[in-house]
């Protein structure tokens, strides 16, 4: 499933937040060298557990991942994540 969403480099921690049914997440590496694209894919295949490619977006904190798994799989899982400590 495709899914777009909102990135923040450069943060504390990763997390990831829902508001309004949009997801943002936060990823510690700085937005060069790819550094925090590579790290999202990466936290979100770690948390996930499921293979996750950046469509679109490498340049711009708006996002499109292509996610393995049903929506409603992908869709549940992420929102799991943005209620637990940690993630």
């Amino acid at each position: 499933m495709r899914i777009t969403l909102r990135v923040t480099p450069n943060a504390k921690a990763f997390r990831i937040e829902q508001k309004q049914g949009e997801f943002k997440i936060y990823v510690r590496e700085k937005a060069e060298d790819n550094k925090a694209n590579m790290a999202l894919c990466k936290e979100l295949k770690r948390l996930l557990k499921k293979e996750v490619v950046l469509v679109s977006g490498a340049k711009n904190r708006n996002k499109v991942l292509e996610i393995e798994g049903t929506e409603e799989e992908v869709l549940n899982a992420l929102r799991i994540a943005s209620t637990e400590k940690g993630a």
